[in-house]
């Protein structure tokens, strides 16, 4: 018989709010925190956009401690690190600053049958740690060598460290992987997660997604690229999916982590279910490394396959988390696969968009839109899609014109919406047409 694997710790870390309730508060409002982007020493004119949704005075060290460590870990580190601490200590573990087995760990999440071996950590993370890789090769530069240059400079660089550094603090000793498929990444981290607990590797896995985007390097690649909105004089509004008038997204980032467990053991020790993870569908396009296949195929099929591992029908889901990125094709395209997939029942499931006040915090988004399916699921309350004005009801794909690809469905644009929810679809789909959805329903033993 197939495990089941639950939700039993959240652990958000984001521009609109750091931990449950702070973060769940701003979502239900749609409140975003979109301002001017600061580009250190780089002129900020050269940009076409010039904002982003950022977390402003970040200070881990408040709660994690060990101020000097967390100095030389890169921010997407920072937040991987702050967001498993959330998410364990959300799930009822106790924090200790031990020494396990004769071996050094700052700190320790310690409870009666508890093994560390059953215990992995799976994260997302699309980007490179620029923000270290960037000042150590002006250095290497500028000093012409390798003198100056930190010798922590190539291990915090690497995208592998959120992950390897979960598991040095909490002494977490069984999987450890990175999954980078751009803005998928943390779904597809989630869905591998559920699966190593189904097989009986792990009990407890923390997973979901970290990035830290907001590098002038990084940021000029999509600006280049006209991905972004260049809406700088009004930014609150900038970030607008399935509006007409949508003109690309708005960088976040932060981190979305979540601790999934074996049923039975979440049950032995007590602990709170949020819900339980029953679908994980995955795809690649193989069809364009930026663009998305207009017919939508693999994606459709990403999402049959959700549905199908849940052994659930089209229409026993009752809220839909888009992937909502407020760009020229994803919007319209997003829509015509959900129609494809439900057909009728497609206008009358509500969908929205979280990266209309989350903006788009890329490796990190399908974490953070899984700790809001899962809240949606225990509060009964449906977050908005703001700034949704003018639906994009009349729109034609020049790709693909005999399409239905306008943006007509419930996009919950009046503000949130209390409705009881048992069946959360939340869909990711990723640059390089990597595509990984998930299946949440609300827990019954």
């Amino acid at each position: 018989m197939k495990r089941r694997v639950v939700i039993t710790g959240l652990g958000p870390v984001s521009p609109i709010g750091i931990g449950k309730e702070a973060f769940w508060e701003s979502a239900c409002a749609g409140r975003g925190s979109f301002h001017e982007m600061d580009f250190g020493e780089w002129d900020g004119e050269q940009f076409r956009c010039r904002i982003c949704s950022s977390i402003d005075n970040f200070n881990p060290a408040e709660t994690l401690g060990f101020p000097k460590k967390l100095r030389r870990a890169a921010k997407a580190t920072q937040y991987a690190l702050l967001g498993a601490f959330l998410a364990l200590e959300d799930a009822g573990f106790t924090p200790q600053e031990v020494s396990c087995d004769g071996e050094p760990g700052p700190m320790v999440y310690r409870t009666e049958g508890l093994d560390p071996g059953k215990c992995g950590v799976i994260l997302g993370q699309s980007v490179n740690n620029c923000d270290v890789m960037m000042p150590q090769h002006t250095s290497f530069v500028r000093n012409r060598g390798p003198k100056k240059v930190h010798p922590f400079t190539l291990p915090s660089s690497n995208s592998n460290m959120g992950a390897a550094a979960v598991a040095e603090w909490f002494y977490l000793k069984g999987t450890n992987l990175t999954i980078s498929t751009a803005c998928s990444s943390g779904a597809h981290a989630i869905g591998v997660a559920a699966l190593n607990i189904q097989m009986g590797i792990e009990d407890i896995i923390v997973t979901g997604g970290t990035d830290h985007t907001l590098e002038p390097y990084f940021f000029c690649g999509f600006d280049v690229i006209n991905a972004l909105s260049t809406r700088n004089d009004d930014p609150m509004t900038a970030s607008r999916p399935f509006d007409r008038d949508r003109d690309g997204f708005v960088l976040g980032e932060g981190a979305g982590v979540i601790v999934l467990e074996e049923l039975e053991h979440a049950k032995k020790r007590g602990a709170r279910i949020y819900g339980e993870l029953v679908g994980y569908g995955y795809s690649a396009d193989a069809y364009n490394i930026v663009a998305p296949d207009p017919y939508g195929r693999a994606a459709v099929a990403a999402v049959r396959k959700a549905l199908e591992m849940g052994g659930v029908l089209p229409e026993e889901v009752e809220y839909i988390n888009a992937h909502g990125t407020s760009t020229l094709l994803n919007d319209p395209n997003e829509s015509h696969i959900i129609k494809q997939v439900f057909g009728d029942y497609a206008y009358k499931v509500p969908v929205s968009s979280s990266k209309s006040f989350l903006g788009h915090p890329i490796g990190a988004a399908a974490g953070l839109e899984a700790i809001i399916s899962l809240l949606t699921i225990t509060r009964s309350v449906i977050t908005p899609t703001a700034n949704l004005m003018n639906p994009d009801v009349e729109y034609v794909d020049k790709a693909a014109p005999h399409l239905d690809k306008r943006c007509d469905l419930d996009y919950v644009s009046e503000g949130m919406r209390e409705q009881s929810v048992g069946l959360v679809l939340s869909q990711s789909f990723g640059f390089g047409g990597q595509n990984g959805v998930l299946l949440f329903k609300r827990f019954e033993d």
